[in-house]
């Protein structure tokens, strides 16, 4: 009989200040983003707005704009531990699908569907985007190599990198179409485009394979 897995432990009350801090600058550069432009967001005003001073807030970010950065680092962080959660013997791309339709919370969806679209009047913000879904897709090599041993350094990677372009090519989609529009089912359409992105990848295109393998259309 296998012994009783320990409880995990909770964070701490430093930890839980330290997280709390943490997100009241990040809400704080935000807001001020949201508000009145990147021209508005400096380490004075954010840190004020966050009720800290700049010295923490430098503490807790290199650079302001890194603040800003934070929701697409839960989002991807919380899709990929939703992935690491699943079956080791489920495979690997029915698994990514499968954990980005099983998001439960959209709302995490919100503010990384709002930077997507600000971040683009934005280039030291869309640096920092692009340098967070490498690392993301970083992460998932390691993830890939971990839950399928006999796969290759290259494969993982080439199939990290195809799922991280997948994901960005439907954040583009959802903006697109919905930029502006953070409601419930704006959002849900969002997750969709996410699951159905990568479900193309799952399917090798079909769409695409039909038509390049029809024959062409003779004239009369």
């Amino acid at each position: 009989m296998s012994p009783p897995t320990a409880p995990a432990e909770s964070p701490s009350r430093r930890e839980q200040n330290k997280a709390a801090t943490r997100a009241a600058i990040a809400d704080a550069a935000l807001g001020l983003l949201r508000s009145e432009g990147p021209s508005a967001v400096t380490a004075d005003r954010v840190a004020d707005a966050a009720g800290v001073s700049r010295r923490t807030l430098f503490n807790y970010f290199p650079t302001v704009e890194a603040a800003l950065n934070v929701p697409t680092e839960v989002f991807l962080e919380l899709a990929l531990r939703q992935l690491e959660e699943l079956p080791a013997d489920m495979p690997i791309m029915e698994a990514a699908v499968l954990a980005m339709r099983s998001l439960a919370d959209r709302r995490a969806l919100a503010p990384v569907a709002e930077l997507f679209v600000l971040s683009a009047d934005t280039p030291q913000l869309n640096r920092l985007q692009l340098e967070t879904w490498e690392n993301c897709a970083s992460r998932l090599v390691e993830t890939v190599l971990g839950r399928v041993p006999r796969s290759e350094s290259l494969e993982a990677t080439v199939f990290a990198h195809s799922v991280v372009g997948a994901g960005k090519a439907a954040f583009a989609h959802w903006a697109h179409h919905h930029a502006g529009d953070l409601s419930d089912s704006s959002l849900a359409a969002l997750q969709h485009h996410l699951a159905e992105a990568l479900s193309q990848l799952r399917d090798g295109f079909p769409t695409l394979r039909i038509q390049a393998g029809a024959a062409p259309e003779r004239k009369a």
